[in-house]
């Protein structure tokens, strides 16, 4: 006897029950060769998914028809193409309702772990009616993020779990710590070093530490050294490390160092010697700093020389500093192959020799330049950048320093001379790959005659001895509308600095503003009385104001040396102004954010230079 077939199951709407017209459908079916039994099923079943009847019915059909062997492979690839399709929008009419519960379970309880733990790992865009921040995954929310100065970052905080975690990853990217006399510094300091050894998932997020030293000695200093000793191998995923101050880095500690971050990519040592015997021993360097203003230190200034040589494969930024008064020499370091392979080098507070001066001439592939001190022979380094020249008609390419895109040539004891301004500005003449500049004295009508051929410019460090409107408005004219940071210095201007504001109202992108006169300060307890420095101060900082509400799209404003953060009330027809913290000596100040990096170059605060130092200009 043959056994019966299990039945399918009917379409919702088909009645179960057997009839006459059935039963003879069923007979007519059976009596089919198997070809055209599936190719009935096949037609019946794209039939229901055309009118809408998706279900586990449908899906039974296709499966056993998917079974049946032998069959053509049209029909085959017709049959997952419409089954395909049709739990595709099953699918998304699941993931619908599933979003919608999402945002409900939003409004009654957003700060739910396991729902902010849904959101950061949604891998797909979300509905359009959804809100932004869960249209965009993480990294989209990380860039946008790299964009936002860390002031203004600081809201994120408490916008949600996901914001916060991207903001805590930006904001504690770089942790400026101060050991010293200062109770408040010192307290957050320990609650930092507490904070690494318990709190894993914070510590992995440091990953540049700056530590400020100002200790002479004694047992202080013996208690915080050996602090910082055990908090150090803390910080497991350090790249990059400074030490500012004194005493200065010296070989103990660069053991300490080596043993438990023997991998580091940056390296700073800023202070008055250089005593940091040993630390050759880095060979993965990509950025050195040096900023030594004696030469008599622990360690043999041979040193530097033998840090490029052993970190050859890897340096691409080297900074080093001095201090004009004394006397000393790069000239040995200069002699490094290593100079040849730098994108970045910066020269500081230094005297630069002819020696020095050609080694630069020869590394082409410099992209940032910054020569800032005093040259031995003026007449060489005008020799040398007025021998560039662009290679032919048709190429903006220059045979010296091809590949520049940041330049920063600020001396002191060569204002007067002529023909080096002249050379420089042969250099700079014309080149379209130009993002930054700062050319310390250069005279204002060179500058201006150069401004037009740097279609490239965002960042712009001018100096105009007599500021008028005609001089304001020729500088306007001349610079590409999308600029992102402005230094403005003066000796003498014809009004206040701050009715000049407007005229830069233009530059929609503009991040920052410093208008700088060079004798003006903010007014001083010990030339005036209480009441009068009262009302003296509060002009001062109304002109700021009017800075910032003149210029829409400033974040930050510079004020006659000083900076200010801009907080705007909403409509923007009111601005509060919010003081920086001043520059250290012999600190390069980046835990102070400007909002960008071209900000913090135009302000020099990218380099440890000395500004008590006679002569320079703030």
């Amino acid at each position: 006897m043959t056994a019966k077939r299990p039945a399918m199951p009917a379409p919702a709407g088909m009645s179960s029950i057997p009839d006459e017209l059935t039963a003879t459908v069923i007979s007519a079916v059976e009596s089919l060769p198997r070809p055209q039994k599936a190719k009935l099923l096949l037609d019946h079943c794209l039939a229901l998914l055309d009118s809408g009847h998706y279900g586990s019915v449908v899906e039974g059909y296709l499966d056993v028809y998917l079974k049946t062997p032998d069959l053509p492979k049209d029909d085959v690839a017709r049959a997952f193409i419409a089954r395909g399709k049709a739990r595709k929008g099953a699918g998304q009419k699941l993931l619908l309702m599933a979003s919608h519960d999402f945002q409900t379970a939003a409004t009654f309880d957003a700060s739910n772990r396991e729902l902010q733990a849904h959101w950061r790992k949604e891998p797909v865009i979300h509905f359009s009616d959804a809100p932004a921040s869960q249209r965009a995954p993480l990294e989209i929310w990380d860039r946008i993020a790299s964009f936002i100065p860390r002031y203004f970052l600081r809201t994120w905080l408490f916008v949600s779990a996901f914001h916060r975690d991207i903001a805590l990853r930006r904001i504690f990217h770089t942790v400026d710590l101060y050991l010293g006399e200062d109770s408040d510094n010192w307290n957050r300091t320990l609650d930092i070093f507490d904070r690494v050894k318990a709190d894993t998932v914070f510590s992995r997020r440091v990953k540049a530490l700056r530590i400020h030293w100002a200790y002479e000695g004694g047992d202080m200093l013996d208690v915080m050294s050996r602090i910082f000793r055990n908090a150090l191998p803390e910080f497991k995923a350090l790249k990059e490390f400074e030490w500012i101050g004194y005493p200065e880095l010296q070989g103990d500690m660069v053991q300490v160092l080596l043993q438990s971050h023997p991998n580091l990519i940056k390296l700073g040592l800023v202070g008055w010697h250089f005593d940091a015997v040993g630390v050759s021993a880095f060979t993965n360097l990509q950025c050195f700093t040096l900023r030594a203003e004696d030469d008599d230190g622990f360690a043999d200034m041979g040193e530097v020389r033998t840090v490029l040589d052993n970190n050859a494969e890897t340096l691409t930024h080297l900074t080093l500093g001095a201090y004009l008064a004394r006397s000393h020499s790069w000239d040995d370091a200069f002699g490094s192959p290593t100079i040849q392979h730098l994108t970045h080098l910066e020269l500081v507070d230094t005297r630069i020799s002819s020696a020095v001066l050609a080694r630069i001439a020869h590394a082409h592939r410099l992209v940032s330049l910054t020569l800032h001190g005093t040259l031995e022979k003026p007449a060489v380094a005008a020799a040398v950048f007025g021998a560039d020249h662009v290679l032919s008609p048709t190429s903006s390419a220059h045979a010296l320093l091809p590949h520049l895109e940041a330049f920063r040539f600020a001396l002191v004891g060569h204002d007067d001379d002529a023909p080096l301004w002249a050379a420089v500005a042969q250099l700079v003449r014309a080149r379209p790959r130009l993002r930054r500049l700062d050319l310390g004295a250069c005279p204002w009508e060179l500058m201006r005659g150069l401004l037009p051929g740097l279609p490239s410019l965002r960042a712009l460090r001018v100096r105009i001895a007599s500021l008028g409107a005609d001089a304001v408005d020729a500088l306007v004219r001349a610079l590409p509308g999308e600029m992102q940071a402005l230094h403005l210095a003066c000796a003498v201007s014809d009004r206040p600095m701050h009715e000049y504001a407007p005229a830069f109202a233009r530059f929609g992108s503009l991040g920052l503003l410093h208008l700088h006169g060079a004798a003006l300060r903010r007014p001083q307890p010990s030339r005036m009385c209480g009441k009068e420095l009262q009302m003296q101060t509060d002009a001062w900082l109304a002109a700021a104001r009017d800075v910032a509400l003149a210029v829409p799209a400033v974040d930050y404003v510079g004020w006659h040396g000083e900076h200010f953060v801009v907080a705007r009330a909403p409509g923007g027809t009111s601005v509060e102004l919010k003081e920086l913290p001043v520059r250290r000596r012999l600190d390069c100040g980046t835990g102070v954010d400007l909002g960008s990096e071209d900000a913090m170059w135009i302000e020099r605060k990218d380099v440890p230079i000395d500004y008590e130092m006679s002569g320079l200009e703030t």
